[in-house]
C-alpha cells in the first residue's frame, strides 16, 4: 500500500488516529502513538492548551474564566476489522479488503478473480486453460491472507507498533503492471469482437519471448 501524502512511497505505518497510511518520513510517534502530521500538530495543540493545575485551595474562589475550546482526539482510530475477521470473510473476493476499508482494492479483486474464473472456463484460451485455473486458485488464497496480514497492521499501528507485510515486501514496477494490465484488457476486449483473437495470440505469444529477446540485445549492443 501507498502513502497517502506520498504515492510515490510504500506505506510502513498507519495513523492511530485517522488511520491515514504513512510513509517512514510522514510518520511521527508521540506518547508511544503513531501519528500523521495533521493529527501530531492536534495533540501538540492539546498540550499546549492544556491548564497548569495548581494548588489554589487557600485563594477566595471565584468564578472561573471559560476555558478555551481546545481539539479533541479520541483514545482510539479508526475501527479496523480484527485480523481473524478478515481472514475469514476475505474468503468471500472483495469482502476481506471491505472489512478493512480498501473498496478500490476490493473492486479490483473481484474483477481480477472472476476474470480468471471466466477464462478458465473459456474454450478459446486453448491449452492454457489449466493455467488460468491454477491463476484462480493462487488468487483465491491470496486475497484472504492479504486481507489478514493488512488488518494485523494496522491493529498493531493503533498500538504504536509498525510492521510490514510479506505482501508489500513485493514490489511490482508500475510501468510494467500498467502496461500489462493495458495490453491484456485489450486483448480481451478485441476478442469481444473479432473471434479467435484470443486463439491465435495464445498460438503466437512464443513472438513475445522473440521480442523481448531482441529488445535486451539491442539495448546491449547501443551500451
Amino acid at each position: 500500500m501507498q502513502c497517502a501524502l506520498h504515492p510515490e512511497a510504500v506505506a510502513t505505518a498507519y495513523c492511530s488516529n485517522c488511520g491515514l497510511a504513512l510513509c517512514f518520513n510522514c510518520s511521527e510517534t508521540i506518547g508511544g502513538r503513531v501519528l500523521c502530521p495533521s493529527c501530531s500538530r492536534l495533540s501538540r495543540a492539546n498540550s499546549v492548551n492544556a491548564p497548569s493545575q495548581v494548588d489554589d485551595s487557600s485563594s477566595p474562589q471565584t468564578n472561573p474564566m471559560p476555558e478555551r475550546e481546545k481539539p479533541y482526539i479520541p483514545e482510539r482510530g479508526y475501527p479496523y476489522c480484527s485480523p481473524n475477521v478478515s481472514l475469514v470473510l476475505g474468503l468471500i473476493p472483495g469482502v476481506g479488503s471491505i472489512c478493512n476499508g480498501d473498496y478500490v482494492k476490493a473492486f479490483l479483486q473481484i474483477l481480477i478473480f472472476g476474470s480468471l474464473v471466466s477464462l478458465a472456463s473459456s474454450q478459446e484460451v486453448g491449452g492454457f486453460d489449466s493455467i488460468f485455473v491454477i491463476l484462480s486458485i493462487i488468487f483465491f488464497f491470496y486475497m484472504p491472507l492479504e486481507a489478514y496480514h493488512i488488518a494485523k497492521k494496522r491493529n498493531l499501528a493503533l498500538r504504536g507498533i509498525t510492521v510490514i507485510s510479506p505482501f508489500e515486501r513485493i514490489q511490482f514496477s508500475e510501468l510494467w503492471t500498467g502496461g500489462l494490465a493495458i495490453s491484456f484488457g485489450t486483448l480481451f476486449l478485441v476478442n469481444q469482437f473479432v473471434p479467435g483473437t484470443l486463439h491465435f495470440v495464445s498460438r503466437g505469444w512464443p513472438l513475445a519471448l522473440i521480442g523481448i529477446g531482441i529488445y535486451n540485445l539491442s539495448r546491449y549492443f547501443r551500451s
